[in-house]
C-alpha cells in the first residue's frame, strides 16, 4: 500500500481548527540542568547579586551600573542560546595577582525564548485518506518526537477527544477503539516556552466490508437468463473498500471489476468464492455462491442476501420450443393446405422462464404481430408464416416459417358421356352401354371426392365412368370436394336411357295372288310388278334407319321401295336402327310369279 509523508499530510489537512481543552498553564522560569549549566527565560527579566560566600543562604548585593542605568536592573539577554556575564581581568585566587596575558572572566548564561517542537507519528497500521480524514486498520500505535534545542523538553501534553490536557507519558500510545480520534497536542520546555497547540483528526476502521451479490440481467422469479450476470457490490462506511478478490471454481483469485457472466455457467457446477478488503487492510470473511444441479445460490439455504447465503437460480439457457398446427381443415400433400375456415394455432413452450410471448407474420419478415390466439389467412394461394417465441429472460427461438396454401375454392366438375348418345331438343339420349363421366377442375389442394346420385337413390362415391341400364327419364346430382373440404353446389343433369330399338314396319303394294308352302314356310305369292314398302318406329331416340339384304346376299341395300322383282323365292332380311344404334330385324318370305 503506497505511504505519504504522514505528518505533512495531516498538518495540512488538519490545519483548520480543532476545537480542545485549554493549554495547561506553565510558568516561565529558570532551570539548572544536571551538568549545571543555568537556562533562563529570554522573556524574563534578569538581576545580577553579588556575594562573598556560595552558601545559599549568605548577604546578597545588587549590582548596579550607573552607566548604562537605563539597560540594567533588569537587564534582558540578547542571543538565543549561550550569553557571557565577563570580567577583563583573570585574577589568580591565591595570589590575588592579574594572569597575564590578560584574560576575561566569563559566567556563561543560556537564554532560551524558542518553544520546543513536537511532532506525534502514526504507526504500525495502514491507513487511507478519504475526504479529508485519515483512516488507520488494526494495530496503530502513536510515537511522540518532540526537540527543543537550549533548555530541553520538560513535557509534552496531550488532549483526547476534547478530554482535559493530560502529560502523554501517562497514556497508553495505541489505539483499540473503532471510532474517530481528534487529538491536541503541545510540549513545553524546562524554562516554560509553550508550543502552540498542533491538531490531527483520524479514524480507526477495525470493520471488514460487506459484499453481496446481484443479478443483472433478465431473469424471472428464480430464473435467470444466459445473458445475465453475478454483480459483486462491496460496501464499507468507514475507509471505503480498496477491492473485491473472487475466484472460480476453485481457480485463482482475480480482482474483480466486472460482473461475472452465467456464461460460465455449465454442466450444474459453478462455485465463486469472493471477499473484499477496504481500504485499511480490513478483510471479509471468504463467502461462497455455489451450485448443484443446476441449481445456484449463495450457501444454498438462507434467502438473506445480505449474508453469504442467496436466493437460489436456475439459469435457462434455453429458447422456447416452438410448434405450428393448423386447426381446421388440412391437407397434407407436397405442400400443407388448408381451407377459409382453418386457423393456425402457434404453440410455444418454456419450462423454466416461460414463455414471454409469441410474435409472428403473414408473407412478411417482420414478425411484428403479437400472437393471442389462433388466427386465419385472408389471402388465397400460397402463404408464408413466420414466427418465433422468446421467454421471460430474453431467449429467443431461431425464427422458423412454414408455406401454407390457402384454398378458399371449391372444385368445379362436370359430367360427360362416352358412347352412341343423341340429344333432342334439351335432352340428351343414351343407352345403358353409355359410360358416365363425372370429372373435376381443381388447382388447389387436389379432389378429395365426387359423390353422386342416380333419381335421388344412394349416395355413392365416383371413382369410374359407370352405365344406367334403366330404361327412361334419369337424373344424376353430383358434387366434387376438395382435400380441405371445399365443396362446390350440387350439380344436376338429366338425361334418357334409351335401349329399345325401332318397331319395324312393311306391306306390299298389292294383294297376295296366293300362297304356298316351302319347306314347312307360308310364302304369301305376289304378281312381278309389286314393290314392297318397309318403315319403322321408334319411341324415344328416333333417327332410325333402314338397311336390308335379299336372299343372303352380303350386299346392304336401303332404296325403299324394294322393287323390280323377278319370278322367285324371297328372303329379305329388314334391320332398323335408331340414332343411339338399338337395333332390331325382321325376316319376310314371299315369292313372285307371273
Amino acid at each position: 500500500m503506497a505511504r505519504v509523508n504522514l505528518f505533512t499530510a495531516l498538518l495540512l489537512v488538519l490545519s483548520i481548527g480543532v476545537s480542545a481543552q485549554e493549554q495547561l498553564k506553565h510558568e516561565k522560569k529558570i532551570y539548572t540542568s544536571p551538568d549545571n549549566k543555568i537556562y533562563v527565560n529570554k522573556s524574563l527579566p534578569v538581576y545580577l547579586r553579588i556575594a562573598t560566600s556560595p552558601e545559599p543562604n549568605a548577604q546578597s548585593f545588587e549590582l548596579r551600573s550607573d552607566e548604562t542605568k537605563k539597560y540594567t536592573n533588569p537587564m534582558y539577554f540578547d542571543t538565543e542560546g549561550k550569553n557571557t556575564i565577563r570580567h577583563p581581568w583573570l585574577v589568580d585566587s591565591v595570589t590575588k595577582k592579574v594572569i597575564l596575558p590578560a584574560q576575561d572572566v566569563v559566567f556563561p548564561v543560556y537564554a532560551d525564548g524558542v518553544p520546543p517542537k513536537t511532532r506525534i507519528k502514526l504507526n504500525n497500521a495502514n491507513h487511507y485518506l478519504k475526504n479529508g480524514i485519515f483512516y488507520y486498520g488494526k494495530g496503530l500505535k502513536m510515537d511522540v518526537d518532540a526537540i527543543d534545542t537550549v533548555s530541553g523538553v520538560d513535557a509534552t501534553y496531550i488532549s483526547v477527544n476534547k478530554s482535559a490536557y493530560q502529560d502523554i507519558n501517562s497514556l497508553p500510545k495505541s489505539f483499540e477503539d473503532e471510532k474517530e480520534y481528534s487529538l491536541a497536542y503541545y510540549s513545553v520546555d524546562h524554562v516554560g516556552n509553550v508550543e502552540s497547540p498542533k491538531f490531527e483528526k483520524f479514524s480507526i476502521d477495525l470493520t471488514p466490508p460487506v459484499t453481496t451479490y446481484e443479478i443483472i440481467g433478465e431473469k424471472k422469479g428464480n430464473v435467470l437468463s444466459s445473458k445475465a450476470a453475478i454483480r459483486l457490490v462491496s460496501k464499507d462506511s468507514s475507509s471505503g473498500v480498496n477491492h473485491i478478490v473472487y475466484s472460480i471454481n476453485d481457480g485463482p483469485e482475480k480482482v474483480y471489476s466486472t460482473p461475472i457472466p452465467l456464461s460460465i455457467f455449465k454442466d450444474g457446477k459453478l462455485k465463486i468464492q469472493y471477499f473484499s478488503i477496504d481500504n485499511v487492510g480490513n478483510k471479509e470473511a471468504v463467502k461462497v455462491i455455489s451450485t448443484s444441479n443446476g441449481l445456484m445460490g449463495a450457501n444454498a439455504n438462507s434467502t438473506n442476501p445480505e449474508s453469504s447465503s442467496g436466493f437460489n437460480y436456475y439459469v435457462d439457457n434455453e429458447p422456447p420450443v416452438m410448434s405450428l398446427e393448423i386447426v381446421g381443415d388440412q391437407y397434407k400433400g407436397k405442400i400443407q393446405c388448408i381451407s377459409a375456415n382453418s386457423k393456425i394455432k402457434i404453440d410455444a413452450k418454456d419450462e423454466k422462464s416461460g414463455v414471454a410471448k409469441i410474435n409472428y407474420s403473414i408473407n412478411n419478415g417482420t414478425l411484428k404481430n403479437v400472437y393471442a390466439e389462433p388466427f386465419a389467412i385472408q389471402n388465397e394461394g400460397l402463404n408464408t408464416i413466420a414466427f418465433s417465441s422468446s421467454d421471460y429472460v430474453g431467449n429467443i427461438a431461431l425464427a422458423q416459417s412454414q408455406q401454407i396454401f390457402m384454398d378458399k375454392t371449391a372444385p368445379s366438375s362436370k359430367v360427360s358421356f362416352k358412347g352412341y348418345q343423341f340429344t333432342n331438343h334439351d335432352t340428351l339420349f343414351i343407352t345403358k352401354d353409355s359410360k358416365i363421366t363425372i370429372s373435376s377442375f381443381e388447382a388447389g389442394s387436389g379432389l378429395q371426392s365426387i359423390n353422386y346420385t342416380i333419381d335421388n337413390g344412394t349416395k355413392a362415391q365416383y371413382t369410374a365412368p359407370f352405365s344406367v341400364d334403366k330404361d327412361g327419364y334419369h337424373t344424376i346430382e353430383y358434387q366434387a370436394t376438395d382435400n380441405v373440404n371445399n365443396a362446390e353446389v350440387t350439380k344436376k343433369y338429366s338425361f334418357y336411357v334409351d335401349n329399345i330399338p325401332p318397331e319395324i314396319y312393311f306391306h306390299f303394294s298389292v294383294k297376295a295372288i296366293g300362297e304356298k308352302t316351302i319347306r314347312g314356310d307360308k310364302y304369301d305369292i305376289y304378281p312381278s310388278n309389286t314393290m314392297l314398302y318397309i318403315a319403322a318406329t321408334d319411341n324415344a331416340a328416333g333417327g332410325e334407319k333402314i338397311e336390308y339384304r335379299i336372299n343372303g346376299k352380303k350386299e346392304v341395300l336401303t332404296a325403299i321401295p324394294v322393287k323390280g322383282f323377278a319370278p322367285g323365292n324371297y328372303e329379305i332380311e329388314i334391320v332398323a336402327y335408331d340414332v343411339l344404334k338399338n337395333r332390331s330385324s325382321q325376316i319376310v318370305h314371299f315369292s313372285i310369279e307371273d
